[in-house]
């Protein structure tokens, strides 16, 4: 084959589209150009050609840029709800309130994309003449032409696809099963239950009202008239009753409390900063004062929103970000050092004054996140939006909190980093350093911890302190560099790369409370007496001084208080610091 030629315009608008696809996981094939059907010269299996190889994609666009592109629902997490014209828009109303999701316009409606969690099958569930549900088929991309004439354009190409709520999976398996169990005929109208479907379908139709909030006595009256017309032959009366109480024993906001467990989907973990961000669950970043702390969040806000890599990301798209702050004032703190961290400020949204995560509080985020596409939500510090009344330290007035925000960020599929102090005293592990009940922590999936290098207190270190759903993450060191305070002008930081640095070995912050100086002191005369006679190797040193009960960052941290200098493996130190 020879060289292929440069990509034109058309085609990098169509692997932009591809790139958005594939980082939400959702395989790629060729369609010919105009047409619905697979490209056999590329894709010659159809869907089970479907690839998330950009290299590949790209390489397909350069050999013929005419050629459309198509997602591959089958084996996702993802269905694509199909709505043409006003007839169809009528018709998903059957399936309760949709959110607002990423959307591409279609010909002659749109087509919806959405996350689920729930047991839907079918390459093409038509629900209702204008309205199809596509779960394991594929659609076409936007930058695709239409057999028919016209383009699938998306309004936002970086917006969310959020998550399907389960009752609105339910309405869609209840619709299905319904209209398996009912007979129609040439026109497409119904025309009778035969027996051994009635019992199932009247439920499944019954179910349906009840969600819609009727009562027993509605639903008796509708399945009779129902019965009477449809089933073949009809039920006795009593089992229609009975059918109606049941279903409306229910209070409809109960109806998706229990499910069975075989018709749950495995679905994989996904993350949106591998493996230190699980998204759609809660994450935790914690740190003492002078650590940077709101400096990194700023950065990961900047980076999310202006879809710059974090360290070790490849692919990234920028995405919609709430930034809520109880401590510092986005006029005077927050657009400073976002501004500097390279953000898209179009892309991040504030709250414009304070209040906690009531439930009512946690609808209007949900709204909002919803309505704006929001992926990731920062809460700085996350006790400041408890409830009032909430004791911090108690798990069983934490716990009903953080559950009920780890469901916000499942039901939305957004990123939650909730900001935390550490406590004053120590603690032998890290994990329970944390201001509040280790219940904080149990909730979260992810959990970072942030403090001083102990060699140099000029640098930081982001430490993965747990992590539930991956590996250990590497610790990250990091750098402020080039603030002026006195003339505006924040720090911008600056990853310094891998560093083998424990939790334990993290310093203090400057003026904190902690280790009493008193085995500092005794460092620092351990130090002095030692290399009092000359260099010294060290790793001899250090072996010496772990011998006394002298721990090696404490050795390190006085070392550099006496200005010990390293030469050739070895320390030695000026004669007039002795």
């Amino acid at each position: 084959m020879g060289k292929l030629p440069k990509l034109s315009k058309l085609a990098r608008r169509k692997l932009k589209v591809a790139r958005r696809m594939v980082f939400d996981q959702i395989g790629i094939i060729a369609i010919k150009p105009r047409s619905k059907a697979p490209d056999s010269r590329f894709c010659p299996r159809g869907s089970h050609d479907a690839t998330q190889n950009l290299d590949q994609i790209k390489q397909w666009l350069q050999e013929d840029d005419r050629i459309g592109l198509a997602g591959v629902m089958r084996e996702t997490q993802y269905l694509v709800v199909d709505v043409d014209g006003p007839e169809g828009a009528k018709a998903a109303k059957m399936l309760g309130p949709l959110p607002k999701t990423f959307a591409v316009n279609t010909r002659n409606g749109t087509h919806r994309y959405y996350r689920h969690h729930g047991k839907v099958s079918g390459s093409r569930i038509k629900l209702a003449t204008d309205l199809d549900i596509i779960a394991s088929g594929y659609v076409l991309l936007p930058e695709s032409e239409h057999p028919d004439g016209g383009q699938y354009e998306a309004s936002d190409l970086n917006r969310n696809i959020v998550t399907l709520p389960q009752r609105t999976i339910d309405a869609i398996n209840r619709e299905r099963k319904a209209k398996n169990a009912i007979t129609t005929d040439d026109k497409g109208e119904t025309s009778k239950i035969a027996k051994g479907r009635r019992n199932s379908a009247l439920a499944s139709i019954a179910g349906s009202l009840r969600h819609q909030g009727y009562g027993s006595d509605f639903l008796f009256t509708a399945l009779t008239a129902i019965n009477e017309a449809h089933c073949t032959p009809s039920l006795p009366r009593k089992e229609v009753r009975q059918i109606a109480e049941s279903v409306g024993r229910y209070a409809a906001a109960d109806a998706d409390l229990f499910a069975e467990m075989a018709n749950v989907e495995p679905r994989d973990v996904e993350f949106s900063w591998y493996p230190y961000l699980v998204r759609g669950a809660v994450n935790l970043l914690e740190g003492d004062p002078g650590t940077g702390k709101t400096y990194l969040l700023c950065t990961v806000a900047a980076c999310f929103s202006a879809g710059i890599a974090l360290p070790g990301q490849d692919v990234v798209r920028p995405v919609n970000v709430l930034f809520m702050s109880a401590e510092d004032d986005p006029d005077t703190t927050l657009v400073r050092r976002l501004t500097r961290m390279g953000a898209n400020l179009d892309r991040i949204t504030y709250t414009t004054r304070y209040f906690q995560l009531e439930e009512a509080a946690l609808g209007w985020i949900e709204k909002h996140i919803t309505e704006k596409g929001v992926e990731l939500v920062i809460l700085d510090p996350l006790l400041a939006y408890m409830q009032g009344g909430i004791d911090m330290n108690k798990a069983n007035e934490t716990r009903p909190f953080m559950a009920r925000l780890a469901e916000l960020a499942k039901r939305t599929n957004v990123t939650i980093i909730g900001l935390r102090h550490l406590t004053k005293g120590s603690k032998d592990k890290a994990i329970y350093r944390g201001l509040g009940s280790i219940d904080i922590t149990a909730a979260a999936r992810s959990a970072l911890m942030l403090g001083l290098h102990p060699e140099d207190e000029d640098v930081r270190v982001m430490m993965h302190i747990k992590h539930n759903l991956s590996e250990r993450g590497a610790s990250l060191a990091y750098e402020l560099l080039d603030g002026d305070y006195r003339r505006g002008k924040v720090p911008k930081l600056k990853w310094l790369g891998e560093v083998e640095i424990r939790p334990e070995d993290l310093a203090a912050a400057p003026g904190q409370a902690g280790r009493p100086n008193e085995a500092r002191q005794a460092a620092v005369t351990f130090l002095q007496q030692t290399l009092a006679h000359g260099p010294k190797p060290v790793k001899q040193v250090l072996a010496m001084g772990e011998k006394r009960s002298h721990s090696e960052r404490t050795l390190r941290r006085a070392a550099k208080d006496i200005g010990v200098a390293k030469e050739g493996g070895c320390w030695k130190i000026a004669k007039n610091n002795l």
